[in-house]
């Protein structure tokens, strides 16, 4: 959550509106979610969906129950995505280029959809703005890593 927090607050500071991709319970939303900013949550778990707007529910926050291929980009300052270990894929890359929004947060457990993704998003018009590696299983292969991507001006 640090590493996501530390990224908005360098390359989007003051966000209005914020698209929380894979939201899980909203997790990233809750951190970064402010009574005066807008938040969509998109999960595909019916569970998670309950979780996330009980936990949420002191935002404005609207979470949507549909899997993130489905999603209709709607305009955002500020996306963090959180996918599975398969990754975005093109088709949603294409639907965070369509929100317009200026800063994408990449939460990836696999390095090699994270390669994959990283490069989508630079075809989209993001550039790499640098990336932290957590590694919180120790005594396991498994890390995670946060991206930033800086729309192009």
């Amino acid at each position: 959550v640090s590493a996501v927090s530390a990224l908005v607050a360098e390359h989007a500071p003051e966000p209005e509106r914020l698209v929380d991709l894979c939201c899980g319970v909203g997790l990233f939303a809750g951190a970064l979610g402010h009574p005066s900013r807008s938040v969509v949550g998109i999960e595909r778990g019916a569970s998670s969906v309950a979780d996330a707007r009980h936990n949420l529910a002191d935002l404005d926050a609207r979470i949507v129950k549909v899997a993130m291929e489905r999603w209709r980009p709607s305009p955002a300052d500020v996306v963090v995505a959180d996918p599975a270990r398969a990754g975005l894929g093109a088709a949603v890359v294409e639907s965070i280029a369509a929100t317009g929004a200026g800063l994408c947060a990449l939460v990836s457990c696999d390095p090699g959809s994270l390669g994959r993704d990283a490069r989508l998003l630079v075809e989209a018009g993001y550039d790499h703005v640098g990336s932290t590696v957590i590694d919180l299983f120790g005594h396991s292969s498994h890390i995670e890593v946060v991206s930033g991507f800086v729309r192009r001006r």
